[in-house]
């Protein structure tokens, strides 16, 4: 029927109950179960350093902040140079620079810019 204190730490010689580390009564352990709770819901969510970025291509998991996997982004430019070498020959040029303004502003609509 008795309550048994455990004082430990600083507060041991002021001799206060509930004072002090945990009194054996499961504070601690309570905290803990209320923080991984805690945790499980925020998992996933924009700012955690546990987030999962998805590639907006394939779908593979990336860390990269315009969500374009490594794989995806080669392809791409490998796309995009194809493009302008086909591009650079219809137009008889040998430089992307020294291609028509109107080619350049056709092909950005083409791949969905501006």
């Amino acid at each position: 029927m008795t309550k048994r204190n455990n004082y430990v730490g600083p507060c041991a010689t002021a001799c206060k109950p509930g004072a002090g580390t945990d009194t054996q009564n499961g504070t601690f352990d309570r905290i803990l179960v209320a923080a991984t709770e805690h945790a499980a819901r925020e998992v996933g969510l924009p700012g955690r350093a546990d987030r999962m970025i998805a590639c907006r291509s394939c779908g593979a998991p990336t860390a990269s902040s315009d969500e374009i996997c490594r794989d995806c982004a080669d392809a791409m430019r490998a796309e995009r140079s194809e493009a302008l070498s086909a591009l650079c020959r219809v137009h008889r040029v040998r430089y992307v620079e020294d291609l028509p303004v109107s080619a350049l502003e056709e092909m950005q609509v083409e791949w969905g810019r501006c």
